[in-house]
This record gives structure tokens, C-alpha cells and sequence, in this order.
């Protein structure tokens, strides 16, 4: 049990799972995508030194500059440009629970993701989106008229986040959130099976947003990106509470 513990709690063991799980949901079957993110999750709780963070924070924040200067940026360079976005925003993360003493839950992170890609899409940044994983499978997500194209990828996060927190969060096993994590994977299936109308798919997702809006189906025509929209609000506020604690904190100190 302790050696089981110990690779759990290793940042190169979990750095290969991400890999191998990434790998499998690709060339596989896409159902693995549901627990791929879960090493990143473990990750996350690995005690990253302040300095680190800032450094690691400093140079992907160059990367996304010299990207955004480029005025013609093609697919690898956009998706580096998303990569780096992404590791900025898991930097902030660590780097606000070391402000607030671990006071931020990975939920918020959560929220916070879904907001940062409504963010990339409204500056034309099409490339890598979490649901982009699943949409080669439109008999799973024909729901997303209902929650926005991004709203995938909140399913596939929170998922991953419930497994996280049965196989992660302590020692013990949790039998009972296992439970709630596959619940979550197959009730959503079972209702996108019962209904009749095709998914939002990407290209209609870039057509919202680029000013051309036609043919979109109801009722996204009317939403949009309701799900990630909201994420982008609550994150700001989120962001805000943040900083305010850490402040708080400094001065009662």
C-alpha cells in the first residue's frame, strides 16, 4: 500500500499516466479521456516550491506574448499558444493556494478552466478545447444544444475530478464516489442516446463566434456558450475572492 501511495504522489509516474491515458483515449477508445486528467489533478498536490511556480509562470507568460505577436499563427503555433495558457493558469492556481494557505478547492480550478477557454474562443483561439476529444463521438453529447460546445468539457473535468477525489484525495478508496463518477459519465450518455438532433459541432461553434450565425440549431442559437460563458464570470469573481483573502491574510499577519 505505501508503494502504491508513493507512485501516486510521484510527479514523473504521474506526468507518464497523464501520457499513457491521453494516448489510449486517442487511439483506443475515447472513454479513457473520463480519467485522463486525473494525474494532473494528483499533480497539482505535489509541494511545488514559490519560486518554481514564478519561474515556470514567467516563461510560459513569454510564450503566450511572442505567440500573440504573430499575426499569422497556424495550427502548432496555436496550440501552443493554448498549452501555455493552460500551464499559466494551473500556475495560478498552485500559486494562489500558497497565498491562502490550500484554501482554493479544485472545483474553482474547474470553473475557472471552462471561463479561460470561453476567453481563447473570443480571441479566435480554435485549436485544443477539452471537448474537442469527443467530438468524433456525436451520439454521446447531443445535450450540448443545452450547455454550448465547451460544456463538454465541463462533463469530462468534472468527471475526472470525482476520481481524482475516489482514488486520490486520501488513502482509502472511495466506493461510493466511484459510483457518482461513472453515474456521471453514463446518465449523460443515456439521455444523449434518447434524443433525436444532431450535437453543436465545432465549426458551427466557430461560426457563432467569427459573426456568422446562421443555421445554428435551437436552442443554441439563443445560448450560445451559456456553460462556458458563466464559467468566464465566475472565474472573475472567483479571481477576485482570491486575491482579497491573500490580501486579508498578509495583513492579519
Amino acid at each position: 500500500m505505501n508503494g502504491i501511495q508513493s507512485l501516486k504522489r510521484n510527479p514523473l509516474f504521474l506526468l507518464a499516466s497523464v501520457c499513457f491515458f491521453l494516448l489510449l483515449s486517442i487511439l483506443a477508445h475515447k472513454v479513457f479521456i473520463f480519467v485522463a486528467i486525473v494525474p494532473i489533478f494528483a499533480l497539482l498536490d505535489h509541494p511545488w516550491t514559490p519560486k518554481s511556480l514564478y519561474i515556470t509562470f514567467l516563461a510560459a507568460s513569454i510564450l503566450v506574448i511572442a505567440i500573440a505577436c504573430i499575426p499569422e499563427r497556424g495550427i502548432v503555433l496555436r496550440s501552443l499558444f493554448y498549452i501555455a495558457g493552460i500551464v499559466e493558469l494551473l500556475v495560478l492556481y498552485l500559486i494562489g493556494q500558497y497565498r491562502t494557505q490550500d484554501r482554493l478547492n479544485k472545483f474553482s480550478l474547474i470553473i475557472v478552466c471552462v471561463g479561460v477557454e470561453y476567453l481563447f474562443l473570443k480571441f479566435f483561439v480554435y485549436e485544443n478545447f477539452v471537448a474537442d476529444i469527443l467530438q468524433n463521438k456525436p451520439s454521446w453529447i447531443r445535450w450540448n444544444i443545452y450547455t454550448g460546445y465547451l460544456g463538454t468539457g465541463l462533463w469530462i473535468l468534472l468527471t475526472n475530478l470525482l476520481f481524482y477525489q475516489a482514488f486520490c484525495k486520501k488513502d482509502k478508496i472511495n466506493v461510493f464516489l466511484i459510483a457518482v463518477a461513472i453515474a456521471a459519465i453514463v446518465l449523460p450518455m443515456l439521455y444523449s442516446f434518447d434524443l433525436t438532433n444532431n450535437p453543436v459541432t465545432k465549426d458551427q461553434l466557430i461560426r457563432l463566434y467569427s459573426g456568422d450565425g446562421t443555421n445554428l440549431p435551437m436552442p443554441y442559437a439563443v445560448y450560445g456558450e451559456l456553460i462556458s460563458r458563466t464559467g468566464a464570470w465566475v472565474s472573475i469573481l472567483i479571481i477576485i475572492f482570491t486575491l482579497v483573502r491573500a490580501k486579508t491574510k498578509k495583513v492579519a499577519r
